[in-house]
């Protein structure tokens, strides 16, 4: 069973391409989405193997910090014992978009906040922040020292103008809340409350899936150093700038069992002895963090595009 749990925060640093195969469509190579709302999401296994990836590195130095990474996420073959660790797919809580004044705003909708509160609960942190329902499409909340007004009562994001909803400017606790979890830069600390605002669901959907960076690109022949005749295809990505967060469970493991004797009774191990066995899985995955220092934030790369400077992802966790 599970027993310790944390809140994982993602920030784009570059735009972020989470591959979910071919398409049809006129995009060739799209991110992965929810299948019932088309949110973009980050995979699970994704996030889990990158973990690991990183955990290979640092704890690669001899076959017992091997082994460590083995209990943790699991042995390669899967065939011997489970992993001790647990990575809930990542969904999205704020999305950056094109604005008239401002030049760009982060927008969730109340079905993203709902979920965000509910997931909460997941890992024993309660939040009582209120989430305000949007009227219709074309209304907006901001805060009331918000950069993205037009004329004082207008927003324009995308090719949509919204009307302010006067009645219900945002509270600062919610704002507050949110940005003590998102991971810390100087655009979030400086200008988060003048960038927010909040949509409808629907209109939330629409500009979450239209959008998007869609980037054209061209195979190289490794041979020739040229590109590829009839090789362009054209790739989807999340901007820069975007929100997501996922759930983290962990427990507690034994890196080796107690000796036993021939009638296979355990031997007697001091308590000191037995206690530098466990492995408290959550402090390891702390520590890769900044090598475990104060510092609760650290870069991950997500998306396999190491060569090209792609899916650099600010990543903070956050334990109740």
């Amino acid at each position: 069973m599970y027993r310790n749990s944390a809140l994982l925060t993602y920030y784009t640093l570059t735009p972020l391409h989470m591959g979910a195969g071919s398409s049809v469509s006129y995009v060739d190579l799209p991110i992965q989405r929810e299948r019932h709302t088309s949110f973009p999401m980050m995979a699970g296994s994704g996030i889990k193997g990158v973990f690991r990836s990183l955990a290979e590195r640092k704890w690669n130095s001899n076959d017992k910090e091997k082994e460590k990474v083995n209990k943790i996420f699991g042995p390669e073959d899967g065939s011997e014992y489970s992993s001790s660790v647990a990575f809930t797919d990542a969904k999205i809580l704020l999305y950056p978009v094109r604005s008239v004044k401002g030049v760009f705003a982060w927008i969730t909708c109340p079905l993203v906040l709902k979920r965000f509160k509910e997931d909460l609960k997941s890992i024993n942190s309660i939040e009582n922040f209120n989430v305000s329902e949007i009227p219709d499409d074309t209304k907006i909340i901001i805060a009331q020292n918000s950069a993205l007004k037009i004329d004082g009562n207008k927003v324009g994001l995308e090719e949509f103008v919204f009307e302010v909803e006067g009645s219900n400017n945002i509270n600062n606790e919610i704002i507050n809340k949110l940005k003590n979890y998102i991971p810390k830069t100087e655009t979030t600390e400086q200008s988060f409350e003048s960038r927010f605002a909040i949509v409808s669901d629907n209109v939330f959907a629409d500009l979450v899936n239209y959008a998007v960076e869609v980037r054209t690109r061209i195979k190289i022949d490794q041979q020739t150093g040229t590109a590829q005749s009839g090789a362009l295809f054209t790739v989807e990505m999340v901007p820069s700038e975007a929100v997501f967060y996922s759930l983290l469970f962990t427990k507690e493991i034994n890196v080796r069992r107690k000796e036993t004797d021939s009638n296979s009774k355990p031997k007697e191990n001091n308590q000191e002895d037995e206690a530098s066995n466990n492995i408290n899985v959550m402090d390891e995955i702390k520590s890769l963090f900044n090598n475990g220092t104060n510092n609760d934030t650290t870069v991950f790369q997500f998306g396999g595009d190491e060569t090209i400077g792609l899916g650099f992802v600010k990543v903070k966790i956050n334990i109740p």
